[in-house]
């Protein structure tokens, strides 16, 4: 989807973010990361977790490298997304090592793992996925980037895996005074954490 086939509340909405996150420098996000990967390790399901997916952040994304880096030091298995087509994400293990810093293909541009593909299922294996988002609201509603690549992964995720979203604190609006529109195949998030805190949704 791309973004003159979203609905103008979530046109609006993604400009609003983007705007915000290109305002903060390079010392405040790195401030950030690291207030967020303390958070997020104090989530009880991320330190159970044997297998956790994330994600290599983009550069207008809250950073995940030291979150990455203290999980695999922690001993958990990390798996990174690896971008197979127009529709598909793939799995790959996280070993510390990307294959360069921006993988060109026909759709996007991402940081990859360069390690064996797992296939779509291979997401099945992780007890937390946490998948990118612009803005989630208090229902679960989850602001991506318009493409739908997590929607449709997120099929292969285990039962009772927990889904959670990483974003900055201004970016989790109240669904009751500013709901982000949700449609018939949007994947809701159970939790989000933030620099400040996590919080259970569902």
């Amino acid at each position: 989807m791309s973004d003159s086939e979203l609905t103008p509340s979530k046109l609006a909405l993604r400009r609003t973010v983007q705007a915000q996150r290109s305002r903060r420098t390079a010392d405040e996000q790195a401030a950030l990361a690291r207030r967020l990967t303390a958070v997020a390790l104090e989530l009880p399901r991320l330190r159970a977790a044997t297998c956790v997916a994330l994600y290599a952040s983009m550069s207008d994304e809250p950073d995940t490298v030291l979150l990455r880096h203290e999980l695999r030091r922690r001993g958990t298995r990390v798996l990174l997304p690896v971008i197979a087509d127009a529709t598909t994400l793939d799995w790959a293990e996280d070993d510390g090592r990307l294959a360069t810093a921006a993988v060109v293909n026909s759709v996007r541009s991402i940081a990859e793992p360069s390690g064996p593909r797992l296939g779509p299922e291979g997401l099945g294996a992780a007890d937390v996925v946490i998948v990118p988002a612009q803005a989630v609201d208090t229902s679960g509603t989850r602001l991506g980037r318009g493409r739908g690549y997590y929607d449709r992964a997120l099929a292969h995720a285990a039962r009772g895996a927990l889904v959670a979203a990483l974003i900055h604190d201004d970016e989790l609006l109240d669904a009751t005074t500013t709901p982000v529109a949700r449609e018939a195949h949007d994947h809701p998030v159970q939790a989000v954490i933030t620099p400040t805190r996590w919080l259970y949704l569902q």
